[in-house]
């Protein structure tokens, strides 16, 4: 079997002398080597793989069990009206006086428990994920720690975000209605944000792991046939 050589030796050699022929340096290799190789790849993968793929499934029960059964739940107890949660577009001191007047002491204390728990769970989940594909994929230093800091960002932004919607319901003033609807916007925007640049940097890990000669590869020591 012919050596391995990863992708930027490949790259490299290619700027050395573009005029140096490809096919040859393939020729002796069969198609069964070449599938060895490409398994052989994916297997040096595999284990940060599982445990990406495991941080994601563990975050999207969590994020599945706060937003839609544990807070839309909680519309039993006002007579469906959704929680200040889940506007995404804010509300208003008038809004916030409504839903008050629907939720009395133990439905505020529910509130409250289902924000202590899996409200602080999922933002800490969802910065987590952020950070495991942001290693896992990302080449550039700078470009991973700008994962760490956004990851850092919303979990931080988001339980700030719960805990002045709670205020807002027990202390009802334009000051503390302005800022939980301020915190609940972006908190929506930066998780929307997150959640697609997410998903963009596992489908540029998938193109480049499965495109051998990529030149846009994410992994520059990648090894190719």
């Amino acid at each position: 079997m012919a050596k391995k050589r990863r992708a930027k030796d490949y790259q490299d050699a290619q700027l050395a002398d573009p005029s140096m022929p490809q096919a040859s340096e393939h020729s002796g290799l069969s198609v069964a080597q070449t599938k060895d190789n490409i398994r052989q790849a994916n297997q040096q993968e595999g284990n940060p793989g599982v445990l990406v793929l495991a941080v994601l499934v563990v975050t999207v029960f969590i994020g599945f069990y706060y937003h839609i059964v544990a807070l839309q739940g909680m519309q039993e107890l006002t007579g469906g009206m959704a929680m200040l949660d889940h506007r995404l577009s804010g509300f208003t001191v008038a809004d916030v006086e409504h839903l008050a007047t629907r939720m009395d002491d133990d439905a505020l204390g529910q509130y409250n428990w289902v924000h202590i728990t899996a409200g602080r769970i999922f933002p800490v989940m969802m910065g987590l994920s952020v950070i495991t594909v942001g290693l896992w994929t990302l080449r550039s230093v700078l470009a991973k720690w700008g994962a760490v800091i956004a990851a850092v960002l919303y979990a931080g932004l988001e339980i700030w975000a719960s805990v002045a919607r709670e205020n807002a319901l027990h202390n009802v003033t334009d000051a503390s209605v302005s800022l939980a609807s301020t915190l609940t916007i972006i908190q929506w925007l930066l998780l929307t944000f997150l959640v697609i640049w997410i998903v963009a940097m596992l489908i540029l890990k998938f193109i480049g792991r499965n495109s051998p000669g990529l030149a846009t590869s994410l992994e520059p020591d990648r090894q190719i046939p």
